[in-house]
């Protein structure tokens, strides 16, 4: 399974909560480093960075085609993801009410969920069509976005305990906004009910605001869109398992946590975070998040609605 399969978006990371009800608006940056310290990131220019990881963009592929067609193709793709890797997936993400939507600058995808209506609706911006699914039908689209996954995560039998140990980090502007920054050192235990374990250790810093963060309630928890590879996909995981346990302590009996030092502000949007994962999958990799742009939304707003000139796909 590619990263872009998995189900979700970077719009519930770092800590999933419900809506706020005036709702949200932002844009981030996607980033993986092979420098497997998360210490050695820190928050840079974002509207430099956000600037260069959108003007990257993916090529019309189409379909079909003979051999050489095909190996064209897998040139394309094979160039475009070296560029992204430098530069990070550029995307915007729109929280209101029970609805949320992430767009894909570089694929020139989005992703529109309505918890309401427990739809999922999937756009091509490039060829202006979409497909509507039902949240409660298993997914039949291989992604193109970041957005949730209709297939149902099958994960009931797994338990997570995680200890963390805080420091902090003081206060700085990132992406536009006053915030207060951490690192955490963790040791994450994985125990299924046959008592099968497995233990891995990480690291984290972070720069919270002193937004909530939001996210549609119905959205189910997966990974951001990102590169192909099994080193990518399981970094994801390791990152989005984390964040899941991190967001749902106190309210969900698989999931545990123990802090020392300064506690985390669970529930406040990050503007900035970077993760690196030892002693288990997708170890020596760092995933770096950064966010700004930072605006007010309504749940009213066209954004969330289909445009007009799209033509819908069966």
């Amino acid at each position: 399974m590619t990263v872009a399969a998995l189900a979700a978006a970077v719009s519930i990371l770092p800590f999933a909560i419900a809506a706020a009800p005036a709702g949200l608006a932002y844009d981030s940056i996607l980033k993986f480093s092979m420098n497997g310290d998360a210490s050695s990131q820190q928050p840079g220019d974002f509207d430099k960075d956000f600037a260069a990881a959108a003007a990257v963009q993916g090529p019309d592929l189409g379909g079909g085609g003979g051999l050489f067609a095909q190996i064209h193709q897998a040139e394309a793709r094979a160039k475009e993801m070296q560029q992204l890797m430098q530069t990070g997936f550029a995307e915007r993400h729109y929280v209101a009410g029970a609805k949320e939507r992430t767009d894909n600058l570089s694929m020139q995808t989005a992703t529109i969920v309505d918890c309401a209506a427990r739809t999922i609706t999937r756009l091509d911006l490039r060829h202006k069509t979409y497909k509507t699914e039902s949240m409660d039908q298993p997914s039949t689209s291989s992604g193109g976005g970041s957005g949730s996954s209709g297939a149902p995560t099958r994960d009931d039998d797994m338990r997570v305990a995680i200890k963390v140990s805080n420091t902090a980090l003081g206060s700085r502007d990132v992406g536009g906004q006053p915030s207060s920054g951490y690192r955490s050192d963790m040791t994450i235990t994985e125990t299924s009910n046959s008592g099968e374990s497995q233990t891995q250790n990480g690291n984290m810093v972070a720069y919270y605001s002193s937004y909530a963060n939001p996210a549609a309630n119905c959205s189910r928890m997966g990974a951001p869109s990102g590169p192909n590879g099994q080193m990518g996909t399981a970094m994801m995981g390791n990152f989005v398992q984390l964040m899941r346990a991190l967001a749902s302590s106190g309210m969900d009996r698989r999931f545990t946590i123990s802090q020392s030092g300064p506690p985390l502000p669970l529930g406040k949007l990050a503007m900035f975070s970077a993760a690196t994962f030892t002693g288990g999958r997708g170890s020596g990799m760092t995933l770096v998040t950064e966010r700004g742009n930072v605006r007010s939304i309504s749940a009213s707003d066209p954004v969330f609605g289909i445009p007009s000139d799209f033509t819908q796909q069966q």
